[in-house]
């Protein structure tokens, strides 16, 4: 005898002792019809003695596979950030970003408008940021007031 249908006819046994049945289907139905249509009573059934593995593949869940087939890490796909904290992070270089010194660059994002240096090579190249303020554009408005 396997092990399910042992398990199978323990069960019967626990849901009523008075059964010869080792069938869980027929026990549950047998416990339905004698509890007169109660089916909260008669939980016993074929499918509640299974496991139901839902096992997630791991690519796209953090791992890809690689041209051989193995599967690698997926450190991050998107931004470190949402644009709007990345926009208020800056750096204090003074004559030029350097990749040990600079805080945007060691942690692998471009400079921003609230940076120091303006001029440097870690700048986003993109049109249409003449309208955003600086960090230079802040500190003159305080010294105004």
């Amino acid at each position: 005898m396997d092990l399910f249908k042992k398990l199978q006819a323990f069960t019967c046994k626990l849901y009523t002792v008075s059964t010869t049945t080792e069938d869980i289907n027929t026990a549950h139905h047998q416990l339905f019809c004698t509890q007169c249509g109660e089916l909260e009573s008669a939980s016993c059934h074929h499918a509640s003695l299974q496991e139901h593995l839902h096992i997630l593949s791991p690519v796209e869940h953090g791992w890809a596979r690689n041209d051989d087939g193995q599967l690698t890490v997926e450190w991050m796909r998107g931004s470190p950030a949402p644009e709007a904290v990345l926009q208020l992070l800056s750096c204090n270089c003074s004559r030029r970003c350097k990749l040990l010194e600079c805080q945007c660059m060691s942690s692998g994002l471009k400079c921003t408008n609230l940076c120091k240096l303006q001029t440097c090579d870690n700048q986003p190249q993109e049109e249409g940021l003449g309208m955003m303020i600086t960090a230079a554009d802040l500190t003159d408005s305080e010294t105004e007031d």
